[in-house]
């Protein structure tokens, strides 16, 4: 029972351990299932397909029901005056008649449906319908949004990592040098300027490696926040290293193709335009007559039912059709119309400005991921050239050629160039992220070519 509950325990920490993984792609599969920002974009395309179907309902016919209960302080009546002068004998008429009791209580139940309305509510049920293509190109920005802070939290995280570790590889390597030092000064090889100096830049590198621990915790908290983790502290094995995935990407020409027909903002922005050009069929529709045909059945009487009247009908039952028709408005009309057309010109202007705004991002992030490549090839040589200085400097030190001054120096630009190297990394993720994102993507394979040379060195 004993070796039970420890195989039990054994597999489930083993469980707990694989459920701590964590690649970029899962990352941004969390976030996008749980950000609140995708949340509200579908919240908001749900209202418009809403606003679609009440938009519908107003082509139908309409229900209504009144109910009205009077109490009168008198009796209602009316008075008549005859005048039987002139009659050759005298007749007594009542100048009061009773029309009416205390109680008075009516109700009846209409039915209106407007059969033409100048195209007016079938065109508002139109634009509706397309509003609902238009939230759902915005749910879709939001999802590429969404993804990128995702894939940006998950390298920050990489990247602040690797500066931790380059600090602490300073830390070490400043101490290894701190007791060089004071073993060639307790021999009196060198000044005990030299151990003052390595005391210094230990000093300094102690300070550097403790803003990259927090720093890297930061980034942990970042992250668990756009993933919506429970717990915010929660550190992830990362298992997508910080490497170039492919040095190919497709030309710039296909790029400006892929942007203009994937950008949900355009596409957006196009669904805008056809809207504002229903818009102008909307104010046209007051050039025609609105009819409409109505229905209405009535009790009126002197108890809560209104079924009992001795003066008048107890009920009655109508249908009939209205026909409105605006002849002079002082061109109020066509103000409207104008003021429909310049929108939809005005929409289509901002479509081709955002258009050419697309493909200036698409520019850019492009320039930017061929400029990390050049940086990455160019620092992981200096990364090399800095790494062999300081093995000479250092040997040189121990053979008394240069001072501790010139340790210190060859160790700052090794970790410089390290840092560099690393940067130049997370630039290029960052970069291809946002080239994605200007082309409308969240996979961001979709921007390079199949079978891009592959480089899996960090």
């Amino acid at each position: 029972m004993r070796w039970i509950i420890v195989l039990l325990s054994i597999l489930f920490i083993a469980s707990a351990a694989f459920s701590q993984e964590l690649t970029v792609e899962e990352a941004v599969r969390l976030a996008l299932g749980r950000n609140p920002i995708v949340k509200e974009a579908l919240h908001g395309l749900n209202a418009q397909k809403y606003r679609e179907k009440h938009a519908f309902t107003k082509l139908l016919p309409q229900i209504t029901f009144d109910y009205t209960y009077t109490h009168l302080k008198e009796e209602p009546y009316s008075r008549f005056h005859f005048d039987t002068s002139n009659l050759p004998f005298p007749i007594n008429f009542p100048n009061k008649v009773k029309v009416g009791e205390h109680q008075d209580v009516k109700w009846d139940i209409q039915a209106t449906w407007p059969i033409f309305t100048g195209f007016y509510l079938e065109t508002l049920r139109k634009i509706e319908k397309v509003g609902i293509d238009v939230y759902k190109f915005k749910r879709k920005a939001s999802d590429i949004s969404v993804a990128y802070a995702a894939r940006v939290a998950y390298y920050s995280v990489l990247m602040a990592q690797r500066s931790l570790d380059t600090a602490e590889e300073s830390v070490r390597q400043l101490k290894a040098h701190l007791k060089d030092a004071e073993s060639l000064y307790k021999n009196g090889l060198v000044p005990y300027n030299d151990v003052l100096k390595a005391k210094v830049a230990l000093a300094r590198a102690v300070e550097i490696e403790t803003r990259s621990r927090e720093a890297l915790e930061t980034a942990w908290v970042n992250l668990n926040l756009v993933i919506k983790s429970d717990n915010l502290f929660t550190h992830y094995e990362l298992k997508s290293p910080l490497s170039i995935i492919n040095t190919r990407l497709l030309s710039l020409p296909e790029l400006y193709r892929l942007s203009l027909s994937k950008r949900p903002d355009i596409r957006a922005m196009e669904k805008g335009v056809e809207q504002a050009k229903l818009g102008v069929k909307v104010a046209k529709s007051r050039y025609y007559p609105w009819i409409t045909l109505f229905s209405r059945y009535e009790q009126h009487g002197d108890n809560l039912l209104a079924n009992n009247n001795d003066y008048t009908n107890r009920e009655n039952f109508a249908v009939g059709m209205k026909v409105n028709f605006l002849i002079f408005d002082w061109f109020g009309r066509k103000y409207q119309v104008h003021e429909a057309r310049s929108t939809s010109l005005m929409l289509e202007s901002k479509l081709e400005e955002l258009k050419d705004q697309t493909r200036l991002e698409v520019q850019r992030a492009y320039a930017s991921v061929k400029v990390a490549l050049k940086n990455i090839s160019t620092a992981k040589a200096a990364v090399a050239h800095a790494r062999e200085d300081l093995r000479i400097t250092r040997l040189q030190y121990s053979q008394h050629i240069v001072s501790s001054s010139d340790v210190i120096d060859s160790e700052e630009a090794y970790i410089e160039a390290r840092n560099n190297y690393n940067e130049a990394l997370y630039q290029y993720h960052i970069a291809l992220s946002e080239l994605a994102r200007a082309c409308g993507l969240i996979d961001i394979k979709m921007v390079l070519c199949k079978g891009g040379k592959e480089n899996g060195q960090g």
